[in-house]
């Protein structure tokens, strides 16, 4: 059996990109030794957002991703719940099941989950950016100040770590194609010569392309 490849994967609850992202990657993982590590990476924190200011004009996404980044962080600390696992639950319900409004669905998606409703206080929490921020920082430390999510860095066997921005993905693609992205991206990543791959986005990003991997939404694809 071959070993796993160790990866951190950064991730914002409120980017759709990376939302989109995060679903090619967790279907690889059912296809290929992967051990990913679910990591928070704030854009409110990194843009100066909780301040007030917006500078992107993507505030009021970011600072709600950021509250959900809170969350996700008192769950993991106090129960042991995947950072993964909490991300899924929150993304599918921001994302996909548009019915739920911003003021809603984090209390709907602690109830699905059987979590106590306390945690919706931890939003709030400001204490908690301490550990958010020592995440940030950890990317930030890999793959420069420039960048935001998804953010995907590889680990090899000996700690060191060499990470890259993306691979921003507009629609999640079959897992057919999805397998041939991962082994292309895993053999430029192991090289030490390999440095940027990028061009100008255009459009905007298919996150209902992702229903496809959750079996209480087929229908919704039909």
């Amino acid at each position: 059996m071959s070993q796993k490849q160790k990866i951190e994967f950064y991730f914002d609850p409120s980017c759709p990109w990376c939302w989109v992202t995060s679903r090619w990657l967790n279907e690889v993982s059912e296809n290929r030794p992967l051990d990913i590590d679910w990591r928070p990476f704030s854009l409110a924190l990194k843009n100066g957002e909780l301040s007030g200011t917006d500078e992107t004009g993507h505030q009021d996404t970011h600072t709600i991703g950021h509250g959900v980044l809170r969350m996700i962080e008192a769950i993991n600390k106090e129960t042991g719940r995947d950072r993964g696992e909490l991300y899924t639950a929150f993304g599918k319900a921001y994302f996909l099941e548009k019915k739920l409004e911003d003021n809603v669905f984090m209390e709907v998606v602690l109830e699905r989950l059987g979590l106590d409703k306390k945690y919706l206080e931890s939003a709030k929490d400001a204490s908690i950016d301490t550990v958010l921020q020592e995440s940030l920082d950890s990317a930030i430390e890999v793959v420069g100040d420039d960048v935001g999510v998804p953010t995907i860095i590889f680990v090899n066997e000996d700690g060191e770590r060499q990470g890259f921005f993306g691979p921003v993905l507009q629609g999640l693609p079959d897992v057919e194609e999805g397998l041939k992205l991962w082994d292309g991206l895993s053999s430029l990543a192991s090289s030490s010569k390999f440095f940027e791959l990028k061009r100008t986005r255009k459009g905007r990003s298919k996150i209902k392309t992702t229903k496809r991997v959750f079996e209480d939404l087929q229908q919704d694809l039909q």
